[in-house]
């Protein structure tokens, strides 16, 4: 009797859900697009927050992360590297921090015709043309170390290549296509703000039927449970079923 009010309750379930899986389908077109589909939505919406944050335009940002990869230097790594680079050349701009010294070893130009603090992609740029002549690595290893912290060390490989290697990378990129549009990037942040209030949806929608999984498999569980009981809280749940039936008969 008892697998029976399951069975029938799940079926009940799988009825009123029935519509919501049709719509998610249809949403992604099958589990392949659909994997693409997140995949480039993580990857676009990914960009664009980086971007937005450092103030490198999303092309350049994709160009040098492919170099970074292409070097050996994953995404994330790159990315902290860049974050560091586009804090302590900000500092040093104003007089202070850790790079000072090290940007004003290199000559590095941090201002422009206007005083200015220059463009990141710039200033990278020029850092790759500074490395690819420095001679000693040992001394490439210190400058990066100085400019993007212990992610420097992993970066050298890409930087002593010089600016039009880097450069060269970037249009490989764009040949292949493979440079993500602007409205991609700001459709896919949208999306995924949106993707999340929907799921925060869904999961208050599913609340319920956990609720009910939960009190019907209680059925099964039942006995298992008051074999494990001692005997204070054996009385206890006989007395709270005896009160529940007896506000029941009331009722």
């Amino acid at each position: 009797k008892a697998f029976s009010s399951v069975s029938k309750s799940m079926d009940r379930l799988k009825s009123s859900m029935g519509g919501l899986k049709g719509a998610v389908a249809g949403l992604i077109g099958g589990a392949g697009l659909g994997a693409l589909a997140l995949d480039l939505r993580n990857t676009a919406d990914q960009i664009g927050k980086v971007s937005a944050r450092l103030g490198v335009g999303s092309a350049d940002l994709q160009k040098f992360q492919f170099a970074a990869m292409k070097s050996g230097v994953d995404l994330r790594t790159f990315n902290m590297a860049l974050q560091r680079f586009t804090r302590r050349t900000s500092e040093a701009f104003h007089g202070t921090g850790e790079a000072k010294d090290a940007i004003a070893e290199m000559g590095l130009e941090l201002s422009d015709s206007e005083g200015n603090i220059r463009s990141v992609s710039d200033l990278l740029l020029d850092v790759s043309a500074i490395l690819s002549i420095t001679k000693e690595q040992s001394d490439r290893v210190r400058l990066a170390f100085k400019l993007f912290d212990s992610e420097g060390a992993k970066l050298v490989h890409m930087l002593q290549l010089g600016p039009e290697a880097i450069k060269g990378m970037g249009r490989e990129l764009e040949a292949l296509g493979g440079v993500i549009n602007e409205d991609t990037i700001v459709a896919s942040e949208q999306l995924g703000d949106r993707w999340d209030m929907i799921m925060k949806k869904v999961k208050n929608t599913f609340a319920p039927a956990i609720i009910v999984a939960n009190d019907l498999l209680g059925v099964f569980t039942q006995e298992a449970e008051m074999a494990g009981m001692t005997s204070e809280q054996l009385e206890k749940h006989i007395t709270g079923v005896r009160d529940s039936l007896i506000e029941k008969k009331k009722a």
